[in-house]
C-alpha cells in the first residue's frame, strides 16, 4: 500500500506543483466552499432547532410570548444567502483557476514535445500524442475539483461537526468522532483500490478507441480502395466494447460506494438520534438541540459523499498523469545553447565531414558522408529512395543527433548555433508540407516569425501569383480563405506551392544565405514545375542552394549533383 501510494503522489506531483500559480485562486475557491458547507450545516441545523423550538413554544402562550422569533429567522436568511453566495462564488473561482491550469498545461506539455520531435517522438503515433494532449489533461481537471477541494471540505466540516457536537453532548461527538474518521481514512483506501485498476483500464482502453477510430474515419478513402472497410469497422467495435465492459465495472464501484455512503449516513444519524435521545433522559438534552444535531449530522455527509467517487477515480487521473509524464520527462536527444558564438556573419558554407547516421542502430544510413557548399553554390542530391537524401536536410536543421563526423555551418560547428539563430540562417522546404487549420494568410506568415507584421497583404498576393496560387479564391478574399481540415482543401501540388511561398517569404531576411528544398516540385505539372524553378531562380541570387529531387528539370538551378548511396 506503501508504494501504491508512492506511485500516485510521484505521478501526481508535477501537476500539484504546477497549479501553485493558481494557489490564490485555488485558496479562495476553497474557502468560499467552506462557507458554503459552513452554511448548509448552518442552515440545515438552524432550521430544524428552529422549526421544533417554535412547535414547542406554541403549546403555551406564555412561551410563545417569550420566544424570539427574529434572531432564529434572521439565522436562517443569513446562512441561505451566504450559501447561494458561496456556492456561486466557488463554482466560478475554482472552474475559472481550473481552466486556467488546464490552458497553462497544454502549453506546458507542447513546450516539453516540441524539443522532442522528430526523433524522441518516433514511437508515438500522432493520434496518441493528440489524446494525451486532449483528453489525458482533461482528465487532471478533476484532481483539484473532485480530489484536492473535496478532501480538505470533509475535513474540515468533520472537524466543525464533531465540535459543535461537543458543545452539547459528548457521546454524540465521540460517536461522530469515530465514524468521520472512519470515513475519511478507511473510504478513500478502499474506493481507490477497488477503482484504480478499472480506472487505469479505462484510460487506456479510451486511448485505443480513440486512435481506431482516427485511423477508421481519417483513411476511409484507403480503405474502401482496399476492401478493408468492415475489418477495420470490427477492429473500432470490439475497442468500443472494451470500453463499455470497463465503464460497466466502473459504475458498479459508483454504485457500491453510493449505497456505502448512504448506509454510514443512515447509521450515523440514527446512532446521533439514539445518544441524543438518551442524552434528553440522562443529562437534560433539550428536543430542538437533538434535532439540531441530527440535522446538522446529515448536511455535514454532503461533504463526505463525494470523497469515494474522488478517490475511485483517482486511478484514472494518476493514470492520465503517468502517460503524460512518459513524454515531458523525456530528455531532447538535440539541445541547443542558449546563445550563438557572436561575430559569425551568415554567408550559406556548409561543410559535412565523415558523417555518419543511422535511425536504428543496426541499420547505417550515411557512411563517411562528406559535403562541401561554398557561399552561394547550388548543389542537388541525387539517389535511390532511402539512401538518405532527407537525412542530410535534417542533419543540418539538426532535426535528428548527429551520430558520428562533424557537420559546420559558416565555418562554426553546428551544435554551437542557438535554435533561432541557426533557423534564421535558413529557409526550408520540408518533403511534408503542413497545413493548419486557419487562414491562407497566417499558414504563409508562419515563415516570417517575429518579423510578421512587416510583410503586408499585397507582397502575400504578390508571391501567391508568383507560385500560382492565385486562383484559390478572388483577391479581396483570397489570404483570408480557411485551410485544413475544416476549410478548404488542398491538391497535393498545392500544398507544395504553399511550402514554395514559405520559402519566397524567408528569402527576404538578409540572414537567410541557405535553402534547404526537399523535392520541392513533387506533384506539379511540367508547366508549373518550370515555372516554379524559374521563380526560384530569379529570387535565390547568390544564396547557397541545397536540394534533394529525382526531377531533371529542377538541374537547371544547380551548379553540381552529388550522388548519395552506392
Amino acid at each position: 500500500m506503501f508504494n501504491s501510494n508512492t506511485s500516485v503522489l510521484n505521478d501526481l506531483w508535477p501537476f500539484l506543483r504546477l497549479s501553485g500559480r493558481y494557489g490564490g485562486r485555488f485558496s479562495l475557491g476553497f474557502l468560499l466552499g467552506l462557507v458554503t458547507l459552513v452554511s448548509s450545516v448552518g442552515l440545515l441545523a438552524l432550521s430544524g432547532w428552529f422549526i421544533t423550538a417554535t412547535a414547542l413554544a406554541g403549546l403555551t402562550v406564555a412561551t410563545a410570548q417569550v420566544f424570539n422569533f427574529l434572531t432564529p429567522g434572521a439565522g436562517v436568511r443569513g446562512f441561505s444567502i451566504a450559501r447561494t453566495a458561496g456556492r456561486y462564488g466557488e463554482r466560478l473561482v475554482s472552474h475559472d483557476a481550473t481552466f486556467r491550469l488546464l490552458a497553462h498545461l497544454r502549453t506546458w506539455f507542447f513546450e516539453k514535445v516540441e524539443p522532442l520531435a522528430p526523433s524522441g517522438l518516433r514511437k508515438y503515433r500522432q493520434a496518441d500524442l493528440l489524446n494525451r494532449l486532449v483528453a489525458d489533461i482533461d482528465t487532471l481537471d478533476g484532481l483539484y475539483l473532485r480530489l484536492v477541494s473535496p478532501l480538505l471540505l470533509a475535513v474540515a466540516g468533520s472537524c466543525a461537526l464533531v465540535i459543535l457536537a461537543a458543545i452539547y453532548s459528548g457521546s454524540v461527538a465521540i460517536l461522530l468522532a469515530i465514524i468521520l474518521s472512519v470515513c475519511l481514512l478507511v473510504l478513500p483506501a478502499l474506493f481507490f483500490r477497488l477503482g484504480r485498476q478499472p480506472g487505469e483500464d479505462l484510460v487506456r482502453e479510451r486511448s485505443q478507441l480513440r486512435v481506431q477510430l482516427l485511423d477508421y474515419v481519417a483513411g476511409q478513402t484507403e480503405l474502401q480502395l482496399l476492401g478493408a472497410v468492415s475489418r477495420y469497422r470490427t477492429r473500432v467495435e470490439q475497442a468500443e466494447e472494451k470500453v463499455l465492459t470497463t465503464e460497466h465495472q466502473v459504475n458498479r464501484v459508483t454504485a457500491l460506494s453510493l449505497l456505502l455512503i448512504t448506509a454510514l449516513t443512515v447509521s450515523t444519524v440514527t446512532g446521533v438520534l439514539w445518544f441524543g435521545a438518551r442524552d434528553m433522559a440522562v443529562a437534560g438534552l433539550s428536543g430542538p438541540l437533538v434535532v439540531m444535531l441530527v440535522l446538522a449530522t446529515m448536511a455535514a455527509f454532503e461533504a463526505i459523499m463525494p470523497l469515494p467517487g474522488a478517490f475511485q477515480m483517482l486511478g484514472q487521473t494518476q493514470r492520465a498523469a503517468s502517460r503524460l509524464r512518459d513524454i515531458t520527462e523525456q530528455k531532447p536527444t538535440v539541445v541547443f545553447p542558449e546563445k550563438s558564438i557572436k561575430g559569425v556573419s551568415p554567408e550559406g558554407r556548409v561543410k559535412l565531414q565523415s558523417v555518419e547516421f543511422s535511425y536504428v542502430p543496426s541499420v547505417p544510413v550515411l557512411q563517411n558522408f562528406d559535403l562541401t557548399l561554398e557561399a552561394g553554390e547550388r548543389v542537388a542530391l541525387m539517389g535511390a529512395t532511402g539512401c538518405g537524401k532527407s537525412s542530410v536536410l535534417q542533419l543540418l536543421t539538426r532535426d535528428w543527433p548527429l551520430g558520428r563526423g562533424s557537420i559546420e555551418l559558416d565555418g562554426l560547428p553546428l551544435e554551437q548555433f542557438c535554435e533561432q539563430d541557426l533557423r534564421s540562417r535558413m529557409a526550408v522546404m520540408p518533403q511534408r508540407i503542413h497545413i493548419f487549420s486557419a487562414s491562407l494568410r497566417d499558414n504563409l506568415l508562419l515563415a516570417c516569425g517575429d518579423r510578421s507584421s512587416e510583410v503586408d497583404d499585397r507582397e502575400l498576393l504578390k508571391i501567391l501569383e508568383q507560385v500560382g496560387l492565385d486562383h484559390l479564391a478572388t483577391e479581396d478574399q483570397l489570404l483570408d480563405i480557411w485551410l485544413g481540415s475544416a476549410g478548404r482543401a488542398l491538391s497535393g501540388g498545392e500544398q507544395r506551392r504553399v511550402g514554395l511561398a514559405r520559402v519566397l517569404l524567408r528569402l527576404r531576411d538578409s540572414k537567410c544565405r541557405l535553402v534547404l528544398l526537399d523535392e520541392p516540385t513533387e506533384g506539379l505539372d511540367p508547366e508549373t514545375e518550370k515555372k516554379m524553378v524559374e521563380v526560384l531562380e530569379q529570387l535565390l541570387g547568390d544564396r547557397t542552394l541545397l536540394v534533394v529531387t529525382h526531377r531533371h528539370a529542377l538541374l537547371k538551378l544547380v551548379q553540381r549533383v552529388v550522388r548519395v548511396g552506392n
